[in-house]
């Protein structure tokens, strides 16, 4: 019954908001285009209709969000996350001693990187329509934003999520340190996709650029789901760290797939699409990552500081995160310069 009732539900908002689309074809920010008068490179898969102007002005660009175009809700779908991380986190700063107790600096390295990935997608897809160049450039932003949500995951797991047999082993050492490489030569490796021409290959290698980082935070966790100690069996984020993957599986297979709109171009170009599907998905898996990492942070806080804690210097997490946000800086920069040049050669 209920799931009849959503469908329902969903399906009069699709017929609502298409009746919308077609009695107001000029938004607030101009007309928007079918998919055979906007450049190539500006072409989604499968998606028709809804596509801006590929010369917007910024304020142009502002104003999209509150139009009925294809990326109002990819928008949308990670704007208000950011928000309601900022908010949780304002909400933790109350309850925890972020100043003064190393045992939560960790946590805010986390809930800064999950309030930044967020954001910069949702800033990318507002300002990616300004130019071609603003097109690469802002979804460079985007990849440096994901490899540093990696490495902030990597560092709240290790803190708080590792399992007691990996502590102490040459992985449980090095671990944040491959992290670390990883995020760096994600952002490399995605940034470099945008120079390839449309192909399997691009696809394959910007989706396994942020797998890779993902797959490989991941394994202290899958250590724990199928390894765990009898303790660490009976803890109340188990669940919620298995959970966490099946959005995960969901929001890949959404991104490789373009499903639905590949069953029927054109009927999600503004509503439903995949890609907005993987926001939702994507998020939804890191609200349950949140709350399986403070699960852990609360419940294993005497185990863990019993040993010698290793995160007593603030160097140790923000400063880490910081640092290689200024490399993904300088590496967003090479690529957007050597970018410049290129599109400067061929004008």
């Amino acid at each position: 019954m209920c799931v009849s009732l959503t469908f329902l539900i969903i399906q009069l908002l699709l017929e609502g908001w298409e009746k919308l689309t077609r009695m107001a074809p000029v938004g607030l920010s101009g007309p928007t285009y079918k998919v055979h008068q906007v450049p190539e490179h500006f072409h989604e898969h499968f998606i028709i209709s809804g596509y801006r102007h590929p010369k917007s002005t910024p304020f142009q660009c502002i104003l999209s969000v509150f139009d009925a175009t294809n990326e109002t809700l990819n928008f949308w779908t990670h704007f208000l996350p950011s928000w309601y991380f900022l908010w949780i986190l304002r909400d933790l700063w109350d309850t925890l001693d972020f100043k003064h107790d190393s045992y939560t600096w960790p946590l805010l390295a986390y809930m800064f990187v999950c309030i930044i990935f967020p954001l910069a997608s949702a800033t990318a897809h507002t300002f990616n329509t300004m130019s071609d160049l603003a097109r690469h450039i802002c979804f460079f932003m985007d990849y440096g934003a994901l490899s540093i949500f990696s490495l902030g995951v990597a560092i709240a797991y290790r803190a708080y999520c590792f399992p007691s047999d990996l502590r102490n082993t040459w992985f449980g050492h090095h671990y944040t340190d491959m992290a670390l490489i990883n995020s760096v030569i994600c952002t490399i490796a995605s940034c470099q996709t945008r120079f390839m021409p449309p192909s399997t290959l691009r696809k394959v290698m910007r989706l396994g650029a942020f797998a890779w980082p993902y797959c490989y935070d991941s394994i202290p966790i899958l250590y724990r789901l199928f390894l765990c100690n009898p303790h660490e069996c009976l803890l109340q984020s188990q669940f919620i760290h298995a959970r966490q993957f099946v959005f995960a599986l969901l929001a890949a297979f959404l991104y490789a797939s373009h499903l639905p709109e590949r069953l029927n171009p054109g009927r999600f170009d503004i509503i439903g699409h995949s890609h907005q599907l993987f926001h939702v998905c994507s998020i939804l898996g890191t609200m349950d990552q949140m709350q399986a990492i403070l699960y852990d942070m609360k419940a294993r806080r005497a185990e863990l500081s019993e040993s010698s804690w290793e995160y007593s210097s603030v160097w140790s997490t923000i400063g880490v995160i910081l640092s290689v946000m200024a490399v993904n800086s300088l590496i967003i920069a090479f690529f957007s310069v050597k970018l410049k040049l290129i599109f400067k050669k061929f004008k």
